[in-house]
């Protein structure tokens, strides 16, 4: 099935190369379950992975609703800002940046993908620096948490009338990979920092473990909203290309919501649970059973594996720190 909007399929992202080798076909939204069926390809000048073709720019909205708010709303809202593991992962990413730079009041960091400002509370408690969020999702944006103290705007980073060097800190956590043109991002985060300061990324990781593991149902790759799927050596090209020339830090992360929610995926896709095109529901109690069971598995072996690929740099997640010179 064919997705039901306007595609396009443009030079490559990074290099601007034009011939490129399909590396993943029949590839669905197993999460949200929007139709259509994509394809993955890579650039055969720089090695970049993307969804091509993709929806058009003027049509990417419709894969985004009811997702982060709309009937998902509540749920999503309270699991980015009140639930103990993303308040543990916000910790964790917070750490990374301070390895760079301590955080402190004389800070101005910008979220950019900060749906409903989980990170940016974090920050603000931890560090005392000054926050800012933008979004696509007007939604998310209209359900923010902390507004007398955190200024939030709806839209793309590349349309703001921020002014430059604005921001000591500007971070992207899982939503470059969102973004139509993530090198103009970029560019123009790199326009907002002021010197010295740091552009955090932290985006699926292409050439992880699981991933080879699962192929399409590796969770991580959230087609089609997932327009650019970075490797560590594709990120770096990005940075380059948009003018960071410092690279401070770069890493996989320990992020454990990757192997066993891909195999939850992997099961759906062969139980045919739910139907292709139907929402997902607790049916049966087969489904429940299975859900106890990959429950189980989470605690018993995702947590640890997820430390082990850390270790060896295999993990589906990375995050990387340039420097503004």
């Amino acid at each position: 099935m064919d997705a039901p909007v306007t595609l396009e399929s443009p030079d490559c992202l990074v290099c601007g190369g034009r011939t490129f080798r399909t590396v993943l076909r029949d590839v669905r939204d197993l999460v949200w379950r929007k139709p259509g069926t994509f394809t993955l390809q890579q650039c055969d000048g720089c090695g970049l992975v993307v969804t091509r073709p993709r929806p058009a720019t003027d049509v990417l909205g419709f894969y985004y609703e009811n997702a982060y708010s709309g009937e998902a709303q509540d749920g999503m809202r309270r699991f980015q800002t009140e639930s103990g593991l993303m308040r543990l992962i916000n910790r964790y990413r917070l750490a990374v940046v301070q390895r760079v730079r301590k955080l402190g009041g004389e800070d101005r960091l910008l979220d950019v993908g900060c749906s409903y400002g989980g990170f940016l509370r974090v920050a603000r408690e931890g560090t005392g620096c000054v926050t800012a969020g933008i979004d696509f999702d007007a939604g998310s944006i209209e359900r923010a948490v902390d507004k007398a103290v955190t200024e939030y705007r709806t839209g793309a980073l590349v349309d703001a009338d921020y002014a430059p060097g604005s921001f000591t800190v500007i971070t992207f956590f899982e939503s470059l990979e969102h973004h139509p043109d993530p090198v103009a991002a970029l560019v123009r985060a790199r326009e907002l920092l002021a010197p010295g300061g740091l552009c955090v990324v932290e985006v699926p990781n292409w050439g992880g473990f699981w991933r080879r593991v699962f192929g399409r149902t590796w969770l991580p790759l959230l087609v089609p909203q997932h327009l650019v799927h970075f490797t560590p050596a594709t990120l770096r090209q990005a940075f380059e290309k948009a003018g960071f020339r410092r690279m401070e830090r770069q890493q996989t992360m320990f992020f454990p919501l990757e192997g066993v929610a891909s195999l939850g995926l992997w099961l759906g896709r062969l139980l045919r649970m739910p139907p292709p095109g139907s929402k997902p529901s607790w049916r049966t109690p087969f489904d429940v059973s299975v859900g106890l069971g990959l429950l189980a598995l989470y605690f018993a072996f995702e947590i640890p594996s997820q430390a082990l690929l850390r270790l060896v740099g295999a993990a589906g997640h990375q995050i990387a720190v340039a420097r503004r010179d």
